[in-house]
């Protein structure tokens, strides 16, 4: 795991000395995501350079640090990620009669390249990446990014001059003038809690779409799509049971793939727990495992749940507690406002775990991320179904026409009720209905978020996705009428993969630690949009395939108990000690100063909230992130 950034310009003047001196600068700013290396090389006679920070993972040796070159110097490479399976390219490649210095699957990335071209490799790969690979002969410079989106990768275009990093902190570094906010990009966020890639928050800053790569040359930018999480002619054989446990236990043997040690985080759920049994079952003898609780409010608390199975399984069961004002301390260090915020409290939680777990020597930890989104367990989603059912057929569209004109008036005096009126405007403009879990303000709130600076302009963009997402599922999946499949595409590329694995990656990479989700391995991934959407819910259960599965390695206890997940109480707190602290930060925050958002609104939602009149603790915190991020990125 690691961190790149790089400039690339295919024609004209190159300024060398101005592009390795903001290199260094951008390196410097993520060097956190790899504290064991750092270096920077430029070639003036390509009009490139390149940047890269190390943590040390596979094949510890300084001879895999990077940029790594080919041997005969043709091909050049800053790659962060892990690519589990490249023992067995390497062996693919030997058979081929290639032979190599290291042992590290950086090179295996390279010489792949030069064997099979650049849709050839990624072909092959298994695991998380993002990389940069300039070809000399080619003149190109393609950037890549992993199927799920797990790590990620921005780029941006100033005066023909190519730059990117892992993180925007690093692309700032690079690109001239201060940043703004896109306007565009600010309407996604509010109405999604998400700007979907290939939109960012900053103006001129985009995103690498997960399962894509984008070719950069002298001609216009390239971006190719080299993954779908499934295809036209797929159909579904065996045991569904049967067979999503042997790709979950493929997985996590997968996972654990390392030079150095590997740790879990453990909920005490499903997730994370089956993660710790498909370690253990693969060799993993001992692991550490975390598991977090609150002082405060020990109803939050999972340590029972977790407890159990530390009891079943040998590993070492540490317990962190963290209380109110631990919390409060981490949510006014302006040090840990990141510079893509994030709407998802746990990464606060997820903040303290990562924090320990390094502390503790450790540089890999596996997460039960993705299996909610596969195996549909949210609440939202058989919600959404329902939704699906009651409004997607032509009656439903006309009375939710009929529904809307009546009452749109009235839904323009409140902002309460909006998503009910927001299922109806959808169904009666003939948009899908289900947008994911992932939810901030309605359209009908527009006019009461929007402060003037933002007021008139367009807000199309998050429909635009939604809309895009519908197409390709219409037209690649087996079979587009699977309502429940097409809920968990949308929750794969929404809140998946906009929202839970930014998280991830930002929280634990700030503590130089790589997490792994063996759940987003490819071939459960594939395996899991092949499985019929009724399938995954026998009787109507909420992840009933899974619970199937997990009777086999866990207790009835874990399995049958309520979701809970990787809880943070800020709905309680802030009507507590947080409370004060937030209403502060909107009271100074440029965002609102700047004209962006409406401030009184804010406050009102601020106010119902601390009352209890209503519960608006997801929309206050997702406007909190969004003001301390303006305010030290922007503002």
């Amino acid at each position: 795991m690691c961190g790149i950034a790089g400039v690339f310009k295919a024609q004209g003047a190159f300024d060398a000395a101005g592009a390795e001196r903001r290199l260094d600068e951008a390196v410097k700013a993520i060097a956190h995501r790899g504290p064991d290396a750092r270096a920077v090389r430029v070639w003036p006679q390509w009009g490139l350079g390149l940047g890269h920070v190390r943590l040390s993972i596979i094949y510890l040796s300084q001879r895999a640090n990077q940029p790594m070159g080919s041997a005969d110097g043709r091909v050049w490479l800053v790659f962060n990620g892990e690519i589990y399976n490249f023992e067995e390219i390497r062996e693919e490649l030997e058979t081929l009669g290639h032979g190599f210095a290291t042992l590290s699957d950086t090179e295996v990335l390279i010489q792949g390249y030069q064997r099979w071209g650049i849709e050839g490799i990624l072909s092959r790969l298994v695991g998380m990446f993002a990389f940069a690979l300039y070809d000399r002969e080619a003149r190109k410079l393609f950037l890549a990014r992993d199927r799920a989106g797990e790590k990620p990768l921005y780029y941006a275009e100033d005066a023909g001059t190519i730059s990117f990093s892992s993180e925007v902190a690093g692309l700032l570094k690079l690109r001239p003038g201060r940043p703004a906010l896109s306007a565009s990009g600010l309407e996604s966020f509010m109405v999604l809690k998400f700007t979907p890639s290939p939109e960012t928050l900053v103006d001129g800053v985009r995103k690498v779409r997960p399962g894509c790569f984008m070719e950069f040359s002298e001609a216009e930018p390239q971006s190719r799509v080299y993954w779908m999480p499934f295809y036209r002619d797929q159909r579904f054989h065996g045991d569904p049971r049967d067979r999503v446990d042997a790709a979950l236990a493929l997985a996590a043997r997968r996972c654990l793939v390392s030079d150095v040690p590997v740790c879990a985080f453990l909920s005490g759920g499903i997730d994370s727990s089956l993660i710790v049994a498909g370690a253990v079952a693969a060799g993993a003898k001992g692991m550490t495992a975390y598991t977090i609780g609150y002082d405060d409010l020990p109803g939050y608390n999972e340590f029972d749940y977790a407890r159990m199975i530390a009891k079943g399984f040998p590993i070492d069961h540490r317990e962190v507690s963290v209380s109110s004002k631990d919390v409060l301390s981490v949510l006014q260090d302006d040090a840990l406002v990141l510079d893509d915020p994030i709407t998802d409290w746990v990464w606060v939680p997820l903040h303290f775990l990562s924090r320990r777990a390094r502390a503790d020597g450790f540089k890999v930890v596996l997460l039960g991320e993705g299996a909610d989104e596969l195996f549909f367990g949210y609440d939202a989603m058989l919600k959404g179904l329902a939704d699906i059912e009651r409004w997607s057929g032509p009656l439903s569209r006309t009375a939710a026409r009929v529904l809307v004109g009546a009452l749109g008036p009235f839904y323009g005096l409140t902002h309460r009720g909006h998503q009910r009126f927001e299922k109806w405007r959808r169904s009666g403009l003939g948009l899908p209905v289900y947008w994911g879990s992932s939810s901030g303000f309605p359209a009908s709130l527009r006019p009461h978020w929007r402060g003037p600076r933002a007021a008139g302009r367009g807000g199309t963009s998050a429909e635009d996705f939604i809309g895009f997402l519908h197409d390709v599922y219409r037209q690649y999946s087996p079979d587009p009428d699977d309502r429940a499949n097409w809920i968990s595409f949308v929750e794969f590329y929404t809140k998946m993969g906009e929202v839970l694995l930014h998280r991830v990656d930002r929280v634990t990479m700030r503590s130089s630690l790589e997490s792994r989700a063996p759940f987003l391995d490819r071939d459960l991934v594939e395996l899991a949009f092949s499985i019929p959407g009724p399938a995954k819910l026998p009787d109507g259960r909420l992840k009933g395939l899974l619970k199937d599965v997990a009777r086999r390695h866990l207790p009835s206890a874990v399995v049958e108990r309520k979701k809970m997940g990787f809880s943070f109480p800020f709905k309680e707190w802030l009507r507590g000690p947080l409370g004060p602290a937030v209403e502060d930060c909107f009271s100074r925050s440029r965002l609102f100063k700047d004209g962006w958002v409406d401030a009184g609104f804010c406050g009102t939602l601020l106010s119902e909230h601390r009352s209890g009149y209503v519960d608006h603790a997801p929309r206050l915190w997702m406007l909190y992130s969004l003001c301390r991020w303006y305010d030290r990125w922007l503002g």
